[in-house]
């Protein structure tokens, strides 16, 4: 909520007489203190005396039920204080609040302006009335009773900032600004303005004026924490880490504890390159809450800076803290899983209780994380379960005919995904059987199979898509291009249809301006997709831009850090680039990777492909 979204508090007062605790009611209803101090304390000269005891009496019932939350209630009393004391500008602004809070702004603004009428120069009457008006959509009105409010009180903020809520609603953000500059010329060291105007504007993504907003406002009050981490997610997000990073250190000065604030800094050193600031910054945050959700944060912020080891030490030592906490294990496996840590991640999985939500998923990857390390009785005994669970969902029958090919019952996995796609003809099993078949060394039986499924939905993007995978998986770009022609025949923006025919394009080294006008468009779709990222890195790549092969390839890589595809381009744009050494370094972590998970190449042939490049660059051949 923008901060100026608040109820109005006008500034209202009430002279107290000595005659209206004279006589007591004979029923001592139960008094709220703290409300009557209000009442009490509020004297300001401008409003004179009430005409009546029972007419104070009747004002501080209202105030009384109006702090109950009773504003049914406040409206009879303040009517009954009206009947003896006509005209009263406190008691007719009062009543006014009580009808906008009861949503009914139209008699709001009837006894608002009864209340300007009898007193002209009532300042809470026209900052109300100006309220009113502007929830009513009449801004040049709300205008005119602001403007004079700020002229009977200059040294009274609340005018100005209902003025510049008023043009910030209205888009001129410029007026609002000069509204609050305006302000603190009225009142030298005044916060208010500039921190409520620059807090709203960088809720609305307004970095630039929020940003000299806020620094005025700090320099105002140095202390105020919300501000100070404000400015530092600006700082963050227009690139300035170490920047942002100092400016939560004075937030800490004032706040050492503050879990947010600590999170934050150790954020903005991660992106300032400092792993060791920010480790001190989270294990300070650790240190002061056991709950499961500020470790996973702290390991999610260690992810997000491409610091998996730190994320999974985080998690793990949260996991031997805190007992049956099923979030921190399922995390903790995602986290190995990523590293392709296996068995560790299938440790972390079996942690998860069935009864938790997250059991279902944390049971699949558990048995994928066994099968790929060669446990493969349970992992096909989880996946049969799972199966039984579930004998409908294609992810899971998928799944377990991997499982089964893994374990060497090849004839078993296909028969899997027939019985699958005699239940559903889901294009999910259609991918998987064809990928298996493929695998199997029948590619001509798989496209086989695509073209009879494609033949009876010719419509259907998701089948189409599938066939146009088959064709690119055996070698037929050509073929590959016209099924995602036709994919987007069908829906002109399926996102991966998109990349996937840039791609194509890319690596055919044709129509490179077709190819990168598809990606991007993938982009608008999906933004900050680490594949179509690479994508587009490969259509500078072919075109010859290496600048920007570069760029976008190192944003891929920081996206989808452990993808030996990205990595292997990234290695490649480097090399070409005479960045010698970076390449080195891309292509072996592409080659880690694929030592650890060999499913994850591209091709059959990848790494053989990989080790080609690094010898040939440690002898000076050139690259391709």
């Amino acid at each position: 909520m923008s901060p100026f979204r608040r109820p109005a508090s006008v500034l209202l007062a009430a002279l107290l007489g000595t005659a209206a605790l004279a006589a007591p009611p004979p029923r001592r209803p139960h008094v709220d203190r703290e409300a009557m101090r209000e009442a009490m304390d509020a004297a300001a000269s401008d409003e004179g005396a009430f005409a009546s005891s029972a007419s104070y009496g009747h004002y501080l019932r209202a105030r009384l039920a109006h702090h109950d939350g009773d504003h049914r209630a406040a409206v009879d009393a303040l009517r009954l204080a009206l009947a003896t004391d006509d005209g009263h500008p406190l008691l007719l602004t009062r009543l006014a609040e009580e009808y906008a809070r009861l949503g009914d702004l139209e008699k709001a603004e009837r006894e608002l302006r009864r209340a300007v009428e009898r007193s002209p120069a009532y300042y809470p009457a026209h900052v109300l009335l100006g309220r009113v008006l502007l929830e009513s959509g009449r801004l040049t009105r709300a205008r005119l009773h602001l403007r004079r409010a700020i002229a009977l009180k200059p040294r009274e903020p609340e005018a100005y900032l209902v003025l510049a809520q008023l043009y910030l609603e209205s888009s001129a953000e410029d007026e609002a600004v000069k509204v609050v500059e305006s302000l603190a010329r009225a009142l030298p060291g005044e916060a208010s303005g500039y921190r409520r105007l620059g807090l709203a504007l960088a809720e609305r993504g307004d970095a630039h004026r929020a940003e000299r907003l806020l620094v005025e406002a700090a320099a105002r009050d140095p202390g105020d924490v919300e501000v100070l981490g404000t400015l530092a997610r600006l700082y963050e997000e227009t690139g300035r880490p170490a920047l942002s990073e100092e400016t939560l250190a004075r937030a800490l000065e004032r706040e050492p504890d503050s879990h947010e604030v600590l999170l934050a800094a150790g954020r903005s050193a991660l992106k300032a390159g400092s792993v060791v600031r920010a480790r001190a910054y989270f294990d300070r945050l650790l240190s002061l809450s056991g709950e499961p959700e500020t470790a996973v944060r702290v390991a999610f912020s260690y992810l997000s800076a491409r610091e998996p080891t730190a994320a999974a030490e985080v998690l793990d030592s949260a996991r031997r803290t805190v007992a049956d906490e099923p979030r921190l294990a399922y995390y903790a496996g995602l986290v190995h899983e990523r590293m392709r840590r296996f068995a560790q991640a299938a440790d972390a999985f079996a942690e998860v209780p069935e009864g938790s939500e997250t059991f279902p998923d944390a049971r699949l990857r558990r048995a994928r994380c066994l099968s790929l390390v060669g446990e493969h009785a349970p992992a096909l005994a989880l996946l049969r379960a799972a199966l039984q669970h579930a004998p409908e969902d294609p992810e899971t029958r998928a799944q377990y005919a991997r499982a089964l090919e893994r374990g060497g019952a090849s004839a078993r996995a296909v028969e899997t995904l027939r019985e699958g796609l005699a239940r559903s003809a889901s294009p999910v099993l259609y991918d998987a059987l064809s990928a298996t078949l493929q695998r199997q060394g029948r590619g001509a039986e798989a496209l086989s199979l695509l073209r009879d499924a494609v033949a009876r939905a010719p419509r259907d993007e998701h089948l189409q898509y599938v066939l146009g995978a088959a064709f690119e998986r055996q070698g037929d770009l050509s073929s590959a291009q016209a099924r995602m022609r036709a994919v987007l025949e069908v829906d002109p923006d399926n996102a991966p249809a998109l990349n996937f025919l840039g791609y194509l394009l890319a690596l055919a080294g044709k129509d490179l301006d077709e190819a990168e006008r598809l990606v991007l468009r993938a982009l608008e779709l999906r933004p900050d997709t680490g594949a179509y990222l690479d994508s587009l890195g490969w259509v500078y790549f072919r075109r010859g831009d290496l600048p920007r092969a570069v760029d976008a390839l190192e944003r891929a890589s920081t996206l989808s850090p452990d993808e030996p595809v990205i990595l292997e381009h990234l290695g490649d744009a480097y090399q070409r680039a005479a960045r010698g050494a970076e390449a080195v370094g891309a292509w072996r972590r592409a080659l880690e990777v694929l030592t650890l998970d060999p499913e994850a190449a591209e091709a059959p042939g990848q790494r053989e492909v990989l080790e080609r490049k690094l010898k040939a660059l440690s002898t000076g051949a050139p690259g391709r």
